[in-house]
């Protein structure tokens, strides 16, 4: 189950994320060339702890004062990607999507609503998305909380990070895959039912309730 996870994520992942000419994602299979005859064995992952979401990387102590404007540039591209890299590495964090499609070749569809997210917790994953089936679009939600979280994987790659794991909603298994960017901030999540398969890209953020797109159209409860 976990290899078929994988490889039905890696076949949905936008090249947009991917590196130019790079190997294998490290949470995707390693796949034997069309001459060699002997099956290669998996990457060794290891599971990534969590840790306090308040550690930050030393560069978001660098002070801006005396800067030039291409050094703070610069500077501000160091920083968002060390609160990405302490974001994720806490495992404590909010995924809010802007649009979703049924894989393979669904309809785009943008998300304005921002009470949807899914969120992963260091005990814990909450999930509260619409989903899309069939050809007459049909809107279903996806809304249940789980404590059964199994074989959590980030794997830290050169645009950014690949997260990779296992959760039960009651008797049903769904596979997850995350992409972030480090570079960009777009995230991308895949979840897998034995049943239905859809993407969502949007981003991260680090609290449940307090999201960008809550405040804009009022949708903190008061």
């Amino acid at each position: 189950m976990k290899r078929l996870c994988i490889l039905l994520a890696a076949s949905l992942l936008p090249t947009t994320l991917l590196p130019a000419q790079q190997p294998a994602q490290p949470v995707s299979p390693v796949s034997a060339g069309a001459d060699n005859s002997v099956p290669q064995p998996p990457p060794t992952l290891v599971q990534q702890p969590a840790v306090d979401v308040t550690v930050h990387a030393v560069v978001d102590e660098e002070p801006m004062k005396g800067l030039d404007r291409k050094q703070r540039r610069e500077l501000r591209e160091k920083r968002f990607a060390a609160r990405i890299d302490s974001l994720v590495q806490s495992r404590n964090y909010v995924f809010y999507p802007n649009s979703m499609q049924q894989s393979p070749d669904g309809e785009t569809q943008l998300i304005y609503a921002g009470f949807y997210y899914f969120g992963v917790f260091t005990d814990h994953v909450e999930v509260h998305l619409p989903t899309e089936r069939g050809v007459s679009q049909y809107i279903e939600m996806l809304n249940f909380d789980s404590m059964s979280l199994r074989d959590y994987h980030a794997a830290r790659t050169q645009w950014g990070w690949n997260i990779s794991f296992g959760v039960a909603d009651g008797d049903r298994n769904v596979c997850v895959n995350l992409l972030v960017s480090t570079v960009t901030g777009e995230s991308v999540l895949v979840l897998m039912t034995p049943n239905l398969t859809m993407k969502y890209v949007g981003y991260l953020w680090w609290q449940r309730d307090d999201g960008p797109k809550l405040r804009r159209y009022g949708y903190l409860d008061r």
